[in-house]
């Protein structure tokens, strides 16, 4: 096997549709960074199911969006952070912490009355962000039809731009075709709309993550899978190359592009039938485990009021710094699995003074939970490594994208589960096959 060899584009096709099965059984507790609350609220997670209305620990009502660009739509009323902190300043201390976060941030509105992530969503619908990657399939196969490279980062960015100020159709666009219907709208995405509000050069409107640490979440890599896809045909240098080209139109962050390094060399071998655990080790060798412990980033969000409190220089250290050299990934998840028995110890947030990992966004930390989730449970039960990416809480639907993507290459569209449960099923038939068509 060489990577010269033509790819199993059957096992393509399996990561395509794991992306999206691994995002949307994440749906209903995303967020949930307290496994207590998640399990107060939906119980054990088993199959695919709705979002409830409120979520505890939603932070969407403290935020803003500025832009001129309407990409809010009927979500808008949402979204009242600014009035929400001028109102603060009539409230009492004891008030003022019944409506912070787990994280510290003030929300302006206590557990019980807190919108739900993705309140408008139905049972096996995806997210926002999984939905612009479902928007990239679609763009990769009409420009490469014919085995023709006709992306452009510049069209992709107008059909971007088209999609988002779409309005919900009335008709109940069930396949999100038309709309994403999310209410949950990233960092990324309000910046992005915010500068093009300003007539900036789509190009030129992407956060850098030197400004914004959420930058650098796994999100940036999720929508860059489908580009992985479309070229897998090309030597891995090259894929990388393109993959990079993609994520940066909306994520300038160095662990973005440090994660799709190792990314799709991970499933360039997947996709031409090596080993799972074989693969995962090789990947693994390549990377050094985060240096700040999960527990340790909660406390410090906590201690200061939230991460926009930390100082620049020391935000980020947090998620630069890496275990000595000598300390693989590789050993690390090895020893991890060996000596940790509830993987609600080995990830976490918070209530566990153990953590090692966290579970929030961040590709340094995100991506290791996927790669011990998937070496753990991957090769004999991906059913459970997707249920357990769900139950240990925090930002599981990218880590559960990018955990299905490696999923669907092991194992092919046969080894998936909850493949019946996508809503838009026929819709991404159309979108996977007239990808994976194209290679």
């Amino acid at each position: 096997m060489t990577t010269q060899a033509l790819i199993d584009k059957k096992r393509v096709a399996a990561s395509l549709y794991g992306m999206l099965v691994g995002d949307a059984v994440a749906v209903p507790v995303h967020w949930f960074y307290s496994p207590t609350k998640l399990r107060a609220d939906y119980g054990e997670i088993t199959e695919m199911v709705a979002p409830k209305a409120t979520h505890a620990e939603s932070m969407v009502q403290g935020m803003s969006y500025s832009g001129t660009i309407d990409i809010m739509h009927d979500k808008a009323r949402f979204y009242t952070g600014n009035s929400l902190a001028t109102e603060a300043q009539k409230l009492t201390k004891e008030e003022i912490e019944a409506r912070r976060d787990e994280h510290g941030n003030y929300i302006g509105v206590t557990e019980d009355s807190r919108v739900h992530y993705h309140a408008s969503l139905k049972k096996g619908q995806n997210t926002v962000n999984a939905c612009i990657a479902r928007l990239a399939m679609r763009y990769l196969a009409e420009k490469n039809a014919g085995q023709v490279d006709g992306y452009d980062p510049d069209e992709f960015l107008e059909r971007f731009v088209e999609y988002m100020k779409a309005e919900p159709d009335p008709k109940n666009d069930s396949d999100q075709l038309v709309n994403h219907n999310d209410v949950y709208m990233d960092v990324y995405v309000r910046y992005f709309f915010e500068m093009a509000s300003q007539g900036k050069r789509l190009r030129d409107c992407p956060k850098n993550q030197r400004d914004q640490w959420s930058i650098g979440s796994l999100d940036g890599v999720v929508m860059s899978i489908p580009t992985m896809a479309a070229y897998a045909n090309e030597p891995e240098a090259w894929v990388i190359g393109r993959a990079v080209e993609h994520h940066m139109l909306t994520h300038r962050s160095i662990t973005v592009t440090a994660t799709i390094s190792v990314l799709a060399p991970l499933l360039l071998e997947l996709w031409h039938g090596a080993p799972l655990k074989e693969s995962l080790d090789k990947a693994m060798d390549k990377m050094r485990p985060p240096k700040i412990t999960g527990r340790e980033l909660r406390d410090s969000y906590v201690g200061k009021g939230g991460p926009g409190k930390i100082p620049k220089d020391k935000k980020w250290l947090q998620h630069m710094e890496l275990m000595p050299p000598g300390t693989t990934t590789k050993d690390f998840v090895h020893e991890l699995i060996a000596k940790v028995e509830d993987d609600e110890d080995a990830a976490g947030c918070g209530d566990r003074e153990a953590s090692r990992l966290s579970t929030m966004c961040y590709c340094e930390q995100s991506f290791t939970v996927v790669l011990y989730l998937a070496y753990k449970y991957g090769s004999d039960d991906p059913r459970k490594a997707l249920l357990q990416n769900v139950m240990i809480g925090g930002h599981s639907t990218a880590r559960g994208a990018v955990l299905g993507a490696i999923l669907g290459a092991a194992h092919g569209v046969e080894g998936l589960p909850f493949m019946d449960d996508l809503c838009a099923k026929e819709a991404i038939d159309k979108e996977v096959n007239g990808l994976i068509a194209t290679l």
